[in-house]
């Protein structure tokens, strides 16, 4: 089999990406390892927060912005929502870095926000508590992603413009030749294309010895919070934005209420101990890495139970600077990397993954991958030197 444009991993950039080369009209093909939209990964949790400006910086904003009209058009073609726009609520002290950052990025698009003090949070949000030292910043923009939905209209749409897809069966090796890329694959047999497009997430660096940026897999857990009695009306997507909340040394963020999981909440620094082998992460959650997640919805909100309900394991892939690993291994090289989304991916992935299909077909890119070159770290050690 010689194909265009491989695909490794079907997941929230690598769906993107086979949707990318299909709707090109490539001859291509996507490998998966478990289900389409399972939960094995990092891909995984029925909500994911989207954010039109984040404060990692303005090519983020680029990427969430095109991310959005990609989704939007997956939307119209099948009449489901992927995206619920609520609007996004970032809480901090005044001099906080978080609000410098996400109002610096916003700026440089010219996206609009608010900027609210102590008494506008209480009086437009109470769910929350509020400092009288807090300032938020709201964002008009900011929603809901249901990734599951996401990734499995992306396959059905990548399948309705030709693509071959293959789940249940992994890719165990990648040799690149003159003239093309083969991978060999966990049933025995061997497929090859031109170029290949690696979304394989937490098993990137197995995939790829000797990457060029070294990827940490870290244990993380995602859990969800029941209103209180009485209470439930102050959580819907109406009522109450997406959030980011810095409180001292903790910062948490959450979603509200769009099916019957309740108020998802989670920590930006919930990553816990290191994962040797992604296959082998746990889904069941051990009451102890529950416990910083349930001191916070506890001194944040006092209409929610503080008692994590639905707890699973997932795991995140850092880069040491947590920036996104984009593009060829070397400029020689006809493997592409959509790597290491360091925890804060997924309202990101669908222009990722456009991006990948760019850049392994030589076009233009909409988007300057220049920020996420995965060799970015073989430059500045060659600069040292």
């Amino acid at each position: 089999m010689n194909k265009d444009v491989i695909v490794i991993g079907l997941g929230a950039a690598g769906s993107a990406a086979l949707r990318a080369a299909a709707r090109r009209g490539v001859d291509c093909l996507g490998i998966e390892q478990f289900d389409i939209a399972h939960d094995r990964g990092s891909s995984h949790g029925r909500s994911r927060l989207f954010r039109s400006g984040t404060s990692e910086g303005a090519e983020y904003v680029d990427l969430a912005a095109r991310s959005r009209e990609l989704w939007s058009e997956l939307e119209q073609q099948t009449d489901e929502e992927i995206v619920t726009v609520v609007g996004g609520l970032s809480i901090a002290a005044a001099d906080s870095p978080l609000l410098t950052d996400v109002r610096r990025a916003m700026d440089a698009r010219a996206l609009p926000y608010e900027v609210l003090d102590a008494a506008a949070l209480r009086r437009r949000f109470p769910q929350h508590r509020i400092g009288d030292g807090d300032v938020g910043v709201f964002d008009p923009g900011t929603g809901v992603v249901r990734p599951e939905l996401a990734i499995r209209l992306s396959v059905d749409a990548a399948r309705a413009d030709g693509a071959e897809v293959r789940a249940g069966v992994s890719a165990t090796r990648i040799v690149e030749r003159a003239g093309g890329v083969d991978v060999q694959l966990s049933d025995g047999s061997t497929v090859s294309a031109a170029q290949v497009v690696v979304a394989a997430g937490a098993w990137t660096a197995q995939l790829l010895p000797g990457y060029p940026i070294p990827l940490t897999v870290r244990r993380a857990v995602l859990s969800w919070f029941r209103p209180r009695p009485g209470t439930a009306d102050r959580f819907t997507p109406e009522a109450f934005p997406v959030f980011t909340r810095e409180s001292g040394d903790v910062t948490g963020w959450g979603a509200p209420i769009i099916d019957e999981y309740g108020v998802k909440i989670g920590l930006h620094d919930q990553a816990g101990y290191e994962i040797d082998d992604p296959a082998a992460n746990d889904p069941r959650v051990a009451p102890w890495e529950l416990e910083r997640v349930e001191a916070f919805c506890a001194a944040q909100f006092a209409d929610l139970e503080p008692v994590a309900q639905h707890p699973r394991g997932c795991m995140i892939t850092l880069t040491p600077d947590e920036r996104f690993a984009i593009g060829r291994l070397d400029d020689a090289s006809r493997v592409v990397t959509l790597a290491a989304c360091s925890g804060h991916g997924f309202k990101h992935s669908a222009a990722v993954g456009e991006l990948g299909v760019q850049i392994a077909l030589d076009e233009q890119p909409l988007i300057d991958p220049a920020p996420f070159d995965p060799t970015r770290y073989t430059h500045q050690r060659e600069a040292v030197q």
